[in-house]
């Protein structure tokens, strides 16, 4: 049961109403209200998932359970004229939709705070924190690309008031999952020859518990976050917390040297039907041979040059081990940090008003950094109408994408990633493709209900429009004269609408 809880937790089959890839609020109240409570109270255990200071305005023991169910429309398209690409498009644009996990569209939390005194409070959470996926099994324009990530945390704290004001403090453990097949394989190893057409096999390596859902263990990271909360006056509230970021090590996540100029060997020999393999000890460059090789597989002689312009310095041997596609690499995604301010301001006894800012900067973080990925400015606000026994809510955020679209890419330029060197263009494909963080506006609302004194009902829903993202440009060789090469364009568009229904409940004794 609890294997299946924490699998619960952690699994997100798409994007879930994010920024970046960080959920917008973890529990229902935050959620309806554009994901805003660095400053509002509704209840403790909400307060655990927002600024753990304001557990201490905890009166009884209470206990939450929160449920969310998400659904994303996800589609991607693609043009790649790389004639080495199983898939090439020969200047057409392919569009497939990733496919949805329903038996994963669930993400719960649980929350329990306790008043130890007048002064200190204690409380412990699990939070399904972020997540993205796609999966395009059966898409062979997008090599049947399936990635998968989800974070998980585990947080006790501990809040002390001081007349109006309440310090908070928690040790943070994280729990990660990470895995990303790409096909790119022509070769049925069991028979030597190129797999009948629609057959290529997509990996399925087994993930989590013996699901297909990402890899196959559990990473542990760990952190902190820290809060203050300050009762300015009656009505008015600030508050402002600090999350500290928390490292991943994903163990044998794909082989990244397949993304770079050793890729081009190893594609160039699947193409070939393995023909390279007699000329293994031979240096690439100024290897005519080479060159013939691929003309015999059906390139012509300009673009037959243009693809060795692309492989790297080396023997063809040298390339073909390192991109063995049995051999994986690790992968360090790290969590960035976080700092977020907010205020509630009480209009009347009836309407509150919130507001918070979020800073999270991808753009220092080890992987995201080196994937391009932006830093993120979160604007959120929220409105609350409570009456006798229910509540009303409403919520608006805003942030820009951490992806943005590029134009006129050079695709042949490298990026140093974790000693890896990839393709611009193979940046561009797994962040379009397969870490599709792209939504920037988000829309909620929702209401409360208290069944009695002691047990509070909570719905939410958050609708993201449609966000666009779009990155195009040529893979050439930039070290050659251009005249009599090849040019291979590409371009990559990702759409995203999304739509969400959380529900908690809320128990005090």
């Amino acid at each position: 049961m609890f294997k299946k809880t924490l699998l619960l937790s952690l699994a997100t089959s798409s994007l879930l109403a994010t920024n970046g890839i960080n959920l917008i609020g973890t529990s229902t109240v935050s959620r309806s209200m554009g994901g805003t409570g660095v400053a509002f109270y509704s209840h403790a255990t909400e307060a655990m998932h927002k600024n753990i200071a304001l557990i201490g305005d905890v009166q009884k023991d209470e206990f939450q359970f929160d449920m969310t169910y998400f659904n994303a429309t996800l589609s991607s398209s693609v043009r790649d004229d790389n004639p080495l690409n199983e898939t090439n498009s020969n200047g057409a644009t392919i569009s497939a939709s990733t496919q949805n996990h329903l038996d994963t569209n669930f993400v719960p939390s649980m929350t329990y705070v306790t008043k130890v005194d007048d002064e200190v409070a204690f409380g412990i959470a699990m939070i399904g924190a972020a997540g993205m996926a796609v999966d395009y099994k059966g898409e062979y324009s997008h090599r049947q690309l399936k990635s998968s990530m989800m974070l998980m945390k585990i947080i006790p704290a501990v809040s002390y008031r001081q007349g109006n004001v309440t310090f908070g403090f928690a040790p943070v453990l994280g729990l990660g999952s990470m895995s990303l097949n790409y096909d790119e394989r022509y070769i049925d190893p069991e028979t030597g020859k190129p797999y009948p057409a629609g057959t290529k096999p997509q990996s399925q390596r087994e993930g989590l518990f013996g699901t297909n859902i990402g890899g196959d263990s559990l990473v542990p990271a760990f952190g902190f976050t820290t809060g203050i909360d300050i009762k300015v006056t009656e009505k008015l509230r600030v508050g402002a917390t600090y999350n500290s970021s928390l490292k991943y090590t994903y163990s044998e996540v794909t082989n990244f040297k397949q993304f770079g100029p050793h890729g081009m060997v190893y594609m160039a020999d699947e193409y070939a039907g393995g023909a390279l393999s007699s000329l293994a000890d031979q240096s690439i460059k100024g290897n005519n041979d080479l060159i013939a090789a691929l003309e015999a597989a059906g390139l012509d002689n300009s673009t037959a040059q243009t693809v060795v312009s692309l492989m790297p310095d080396g023997t063809i041997s040298e390339s073909l081990a390192l991109t063995n596609p049995d051999t994986l690499h690790d992968l360090t995604l790290e969590q960035p940090f976080e700092i977020a301010v907010g205020f509630s301001y009480e209009l009347t006894k009836k309407m509150t008003i919130t507001g918070d800012y979020r800073y999270i900067p991808w753009e220092l973080t080890e992987g995201y950094g080196e994937f391009g990925w932006k830093n993120q400015h979160v604007f959120a606000v929220g409105a609350e109408y409570k009456a006798k026994n229910y509540s009303l809510r409403f919520g608006y955020n805003y942030a820009n994408s951490p992806l943005e679209s590029v134009t006129n890419e050079f695709g042949s330029l490298v990026s140093d990633v974790q000693g890896h060197y990839i393709f611009d263009q193979a940046l561009s494909m797994l962040n379009m493709l397969g870490f599709p963080a792209i939504s920037t506006t988000h829309f909620s609302a929702g209401f409360g209900y208290a069944i009695n004194k002691d047990i509070d009902l909570d719905f939410a829903m958050v609708y993201s429009p449609e966000s666009t993202v779009s990155r195009d440009g040529t893979l050439l060789p930039l070290d050659k004269v251009y005249e009599g090469l090849s040019i291979f364009n590409y371009a990559y568009e990702t759409k995203m609408q999304q739509l969400s229904l959380s529900g908690g409940i809320n128990y005090r004794f």
